[in-house]
């Protein structure tokens, strides 16, 4: 009880000063994976703000495809036992202009999952959330895009390990709660 109560407090203080503390999103997009091509990609998100809505914390799951046809074209062997790729990050960004047309800026760990190797990365992005005016004046819809690229050191068989750059792009919608 004590916990509903603190509960309500907290979301009577955020909706009192004009600010949601939490927000969570779909977006869709495109991933291009180092060596293997472009495919599509959806995540699901979600977002903390702390107050003043400059600085964010963000957790984040990904589903995609190693899929290729270069590489199908190329060679008969299938590189991992599967073409699933996921992935997962948890990141701390900076806004600048919350409200304004500047860009966040991100940056954090993800671990990547490709055909069932896992390994860890460090990502770096940008990208701008833009409440979208609901009836009545609310905010809680939003529009939000994303370009990150997440780094990590991969090996393909017995060839040396080479620094890998996988970029991710999306859109998507935010629900401010």
């Amino acid at each position: 009880m004590f916990m509903i109560t603190l509960l309500c407090m907290f979301g009577s203080w955020a909706h009192a000063q004009g600010r949601y503390q939490n927000s969570i999103a779909l977006s869709a997009g495109a991933y291009a994976a180092s060596g293997f091509g472009t495919n599509p990609y959806v995540a699901g998100r979600y977002s903390y703000y702390l107050p003043g809505g400059r600085y964010f914390v963000e957790a984040s799951i990904g589903l995609s495809s190693l899929k290729s046809d270069v590489l199908d074209a190329v060679s008969r062997s299938q590189m991992f036992a599967s073409d699933d790729l996921y992935t997962y990050e948890f990141v701390f960004a900076y806004d600048p202009t919350p409200t304004g047309y500047l860009p966040y800026f991100l940056g954090g760990v993800a671990g990547i999952n490709q055909g069932g190797q896992t390994s860890f990365a460090g990502v770096l992005g940008l990208g701008k959330r833009i409440p979208l005016g609901a009836s009545g004046g609310s905010n809680q819809l939003g529009f939000r895009y994303d370009i990150r690229d997440q780094l990590f050191s991969q090996r393909l068989s017995n060839a040396e390990p080479f620094l890998a750059h996988n970029i991710v792009f999306s859109l998507g919608l935010q629900l401010y709660f």
